[in-house]
């Protein structure tokens, strides 16, 4: 099966549960536009589950200047980081139960 460049995909696609704000007064910066990209936004995501920048940095066991970067777009992070922000997301997903 060929790769597919989803980077062509229209931004506005997003699974509605993942577009959901969680929690509104969440220290979790997000990229200007320019930056967005997986990464980040599942990092955004993960840290607005957990509660802001210092709880998600706590639970990497990560400082929170380098997990700041990454949320803000300024460098991808490594790919354990990232898979752990994934892990956080789908666990959020299960505990919240089928989306239909």
């Amino acid at each position: 099966m060929p790769h597919r460049d989803l980077r062509s995909v229209a931004t506005g696609w997003m699974i509605n549960a993942m577009a959901a704000p969680l929690t509104a007064n969440a220290d979790c910066p997000s990229p200007p536009p320019a930056r967005q990209s997986t990464y980040a936004r599942a990092l955004h995501r993960a840290c607005l589950i957990l509660g802001g920048v210092e709880q998600l940095s706590r639970h990497l066991g990560l400082s929170e200047a380098g997990v700041r970067g990454w949320l803000e777009g300024r460098e991808e992070p490594p790919q354990m980081v990232f898979l752990a922000a994934v892990e956080i997301v789908l666990l959020h997903l299960d505990k919240a139960g089928p989306a239909n």
